[in-house]
């Protein structure tokens, strides 16, 4: 027998499953800060910001224990793929800052004559 739409909007994603997708994206924007894909990376913050939101909304302790131990797993993994992609765009952040210096201050200079 085929289960009718109650016209109940669909059960939220779990835990797990959110924290998931995050990793996920946290893999594909350390991939694409490897080979340099700023834009790549750019593009994923929003998809990152989304979740996180969903996240906050559903605090990690009104999870079942084997679930949390998942979740726990889960950004452990995040949190390592976020440092390793920071150590990656550090350095390019400092030398993107080198090269626009000069600039913004030639724009200043020129602003006030």
């Amino acid at each position: 027998m085929a289960s009718e739409d109650s016209g109940m909007a669909p059960a939220p994603a779990g835990l797990a499953a959110l924290y998931g997708q995050l990793a996920e994206i946290s893999r594909a924007m350390l991939a694409a800060a490897r080979r340099g894909d700023w834009d790549a990376v750019t593009a994923s913050e929003s998809d990152c910001a989304g979740l996180v939101g969903q996240l906050r909304l559903r605090p990690i302790e009104t999870c079942p224990p084997a679930e949390r131990e998942t979740c726990m797993h889960l950004i452990r993994e995040i949190l390592a793929n976020d440092a390793a992609t920071r150590d990656i765009a550090e350095p390019w952040m400092k030398e993107l800052e080198q090269i626009l210096r000069p600039r913004r201050h030639l724009f200043g200079a020129q602003m006030y004559r």
